[in-house]
């Protein structure tokens, strides 16, 4: 919080700062905007969590019966301006609804692990195919059980026919596998 606080770069275990955002695990938390200092749960109702948002000047977290209370009022983890809810305010503006974040840019597996040779794939990815419109398909049953999705085509530069991925964030990596692996129409 000193770092973020301070406006500086520091990462700490799961946690890093670029001192104008917080993240946790990979997921943003803290977001500082024009209008002010948003936060979200990162879709994590967990005790890390709280404990890195209370941190925060303006933001007290507490969890009654299973639900999450910001401040005093119940809060469902979706991104807010603290101080528009300080002051009643829960809508959010649609233009402010930030989509989550993948990394897939920086990690790519060595292509042995997929097809020998023939190209790479992101470390997140759960599902391969030559076929565009198989994506959708993997990514309803993804986005049903609560995994946000998204979708990745090589650059094979014509040497090799595109390949599609479905990537998920880290955190739903191992989750998102097994659900997948269950599923006799994605086999």
């Amino acid at each position: 919080m000193n770092a973020f606080q301070e406006m500086r770069s520091l990462k700490i275990g799961n946690t890093r700062t670029d001192g104008n955002s917080i993240w946790l695990f990979d997921n943003k938390i803290v977001d500082v905007r024009e209008d002010g200092v948003w936060i979200c749960n990162g879709g994590w109702d967990s005790a890390t969590t709280k404990e890195r948002l209370n941190g925060l000047t303006g933001v007290h977290i507490v969890q009654r019966g299973g639900n999450w209370l910001l401040n005093g009022r119940q809060w469902d983890g979706g991104w807010v301006n603290v101080d528009a809810w300080n002051q009643g305010v829960d809508s959010i503006p649609e233009a402010n609804v930030q989509e989550p974040e993948f990394d897939v840019t920086s990690r790519w597996c060595p292509a042995i692990e997929f097809i020998s040779g023939a190209h790479s794939r992101p470390v997140y990815a759960v599902f391969h195919t030559w076929v565009e419109g198989k994506l959708h398909e993997v990514e309803q049953i993804l986005n049903g059980e609560g995994i946000p999705t998204r979708r990745m085509e090589s650059d094979t530069e014509g040497v090799y026919r595109p390949n599609y991925f479905v990537i998920v964030q880290p955190e739903n990596f191992d989750r998102a596998k097994d659900i997948l692996s269950e599923s006799p129409c994605v086999a």
